[in-house]
């Protein structure tokens, strides 16, 4: 088993988190609403499914410096794909969740040869007012744990405090959770809605998507809209007793679903 190392990797002028765990296949992990903080359920999964998963977090989430160029959607894009030179993600598979995976789409529209394939898991970037995706952030913080995963507990290594810190590492701790919060509500709030639909077309990329049964932030029936829209589906999936972070709820599932998607003839970066 590849020992977890933590690196903090310079990229323009942020510090940016990235955690490496496994051994195998290389595939990037593209987190989702809560980050990759230490103790993330899909790191220990990724060994088990035979591959060695690069996870960097976007600026200002799980401790990579926050950064002010924030201000639209294409600002987080430019962010990515200078974190993917930066990681050698460029040209392999990654799983993106949620709303990595809508930053992740975006930078495929533009650059095709970004990612050699991607895993989509319960993506955020979609929206029909008949049918609208849940804003997390117009309640509390527990009725939000409630709607990210279908297991709150699971979530513990980001809503709750490790056991065993001292002040100084309990005061740390709780920065960085409140950067990760408001660095997701930059891109969740308002409610991811920045033109997608208009440019969803030109992802030439093959695409595995993942979905849990029991989403109660984005429904299950915009798997289907997903599918519509992405020119290259060659797989979709749906994982049950499994909420909005899937990778959170199932990792065990969401690995292999993983693996077996690289494992494809041609898939292979």
């Amino acid at each position: 088993m590849a020992a977890d190392v933590i690196d903090r990797l310079p990229v323009g002028d942020d510090r940016i988190v990235v955690q490496r765990a496994g051994a195998g296949t290389p595939v990037g992990y593209l987190h989702g609403m809560i980050g990759t903080p230490p103790g993330a359920p899909i790191l220990a999964a990724a060994d088990e499914a035979g591959l060695a998963v690069t996870a960097p977090c976007l600026p200002g989430f799980s401790g990579s410096s926050p950064t002010q160029q924030r201000r639209h959607i294409h600002d987080w894009l430019f962010h990515l794909s200078s974190i993917v030179d930066a990681t050698d993600l460029a040209g392999r598979p990654v799983v993106a969740c949620s709303i990595g995976a809508m930053v992740a789409v975006e930078l495929a529209a533009i650059r095709p040869e970004a990612f050699s394939q991607l895993i989509l898991v319960a993506p955020l970037g979609l929206w029909d007012d008949d049918d609208p995706v849940t804003d997390p952030y117009a309640t509390t913080l527990s009725v939000q744990r409630r709607l990210l995963t279908k297991d709150p507990t699971v979530t513990a290594p980001f809503f709750d405090d490790p056991p065993g810190m001292d002040g100084d590492e309990l005061v740390e701790y709780g920065v960085a959770r409140y950067e990760t919060r408001t660095a997701a509500a930059s891109l969740v709030w308002p409610l991811p809605d920045h033109g997608l639909s208009d440019r969803i077309h030109r992802v030439e990329t093959p695409v595995t998507l993942i979905w849990g049964t029991d989403d109660q932030l984005a429904p299950l029936s915009y798997l289907d809209r997903w599918a519509a829209a992405l020119p290259n589906v060659v797989a979709a999936h749906t994982v049950a007793d499994a909420g909005h972070l899937v990778d959170w709820d199932r990792p065990a599932t969401v690995t292999r679903l993983v693996a077996d998607a690289v494992d494809e003839p041609g898939s292979r970066p």
